[in-house]
């Protein structure tokens, strides 16, 4: 298990006291989105991205790179109600370039947000972020977690951690994933998310070995869905009468008020691949924190699903074909009090 930084001394050193008083009843909101290959048109020397590129195989020109970076302005916007969320995790960003134009370049830029973000060892040289607005979120620490893999596996993207604390009151552990997809089939790679799964479980132990009263998000695209074994490894049903295991989440994706929902829509099925699990304290009623009733939401506005009715996700490529949309994923947004 390879984890960069001493956990145990960075969680104590980080700890923050329990009798912090209560934050006024603005809600905190955290949303999560896969944005299906946010790119840069410039060819990096490091990473397999030449596809992405005027001459490579998507011919991904500047041009569509700023209306995707404007296209997920509009989701954050539309999202938070006009303002956008206080904290938004992403998937599948090439770099910091990228991050840097979408926060200074375009619209978005009027909110002064900034973003965390770790170059991973993947191939293809996308990665995983957060962003946050630093009127309401200060950033104590944040590192990466790298995820080993079994041998002859290509690596794959780290999880990004940040310890925050939102509007001087609230502190909250979170940690940002893209697990190994199923490209090569379900059974040949979930060795590789229980890898993931193995690693988020570990480094939850040393977490709450340190604060027992840690609260705790866990958000991602994590290829599986709640019933599969790599989220079984660290989640638990809402309604899951276990009140205390070491290590382990409550799936928020396992309310009742999203049954037969998904996020990603492929081979003729939604799959509930993007998910947020936090710790127990943030789902007991009465407690000064906690998830605002009714969330998470599936964010699924008619601009961003397309087809007959609009059935499913106005994605940006289908196939190699540019059909200039958002994203195959709908993203999730959270509401924590």
């Amino acid at each position: 298990m390879c984890v960069k930084f001493l956990l145990p001394a960075v969680f104590l050193l980080i700890s923050l006291p329990e009798f912090l008083s209560a934050r006024t009843d603005k809600p905190v909101r955290i949303l999560f989105y896969n944005t299906e290959n946010f790119f840069d048109p410039y060819d990096d020397s490091l990473t397999l991205d030449e596809e992405f590129t005027p001459d490579g195989e998507r011919h991904w020109t500047r041009t569509r790179f700023i209306q995707k970076a404007n296209h997920l302005y509009k989701v954050f916007m539309a999202a938070g109600d006009w303002t956008p969320p206080e904290m938004i995790g992403l998937a599948e960003v090439e770099n910091e370039y990228v991050l840097h134009y979408l926060v200074a370049e375009t619209p978005f830029s009027k909110f002064g947000y900034r973003f965390v973000h770790f170059d991973s060892p993947d191939k293809r040289g996308i990665d995983v972020a957060l962003l946050f607005n630093p009127s309401e979120v200060e950033i104590l620490t944040a590192f990466p977690v790298s995820v080993t893999l079994p041998k002859d596996y290509r690596p794959t993207r780290d999880i990004l951690y940040a310890d925050v604390l939102v509007g001087g009151t609230l502190p909250l552990h979170l940690f940002v994933n893209h697990w190994p997809s199923r490209t090569s089939g379900y059974l040949e790679t979930e060795e590789l998310r229980i890898a993931a799964a193995r690693t988020i479980h570990y480094v939850l132990d040393t977490l709450i070995e340190n604060q027992p009263g840690a609260k705790v998000i866990v958000m991602g695209d994590f290829n599986d869905e709640p019933d599969d074994q790599s989220i079984q490894m660290i989640g638990h049903p809402v309604n899951s009468s276990i009140e205390k295991i070491s290590g382990s989440l409550v799936n928020l994706m396992t309310s009742s008020h999203l049954k037969g929902e998904g996020t990603l829509f492929y081979n003729d099925r939604w799959w509930l691949f993007d998910q947020f699990l936090v710790s127990r304290n943030l789902t007991v009623s009465g407690n000064a924190y906690g998830v605002v009733t009714g969330y998470p939401e599936i964010f699924r506005p008619d601009f961003l699903l397309t087809g007959d009715d609009r059935k499913i996700p106005y994605r940006t490529f289908r196939g190699f074909t540019y059909t200039g949309g958002f994203s195959d994923h709908l993203p999730i947004l959270i509401k924590i009090k």
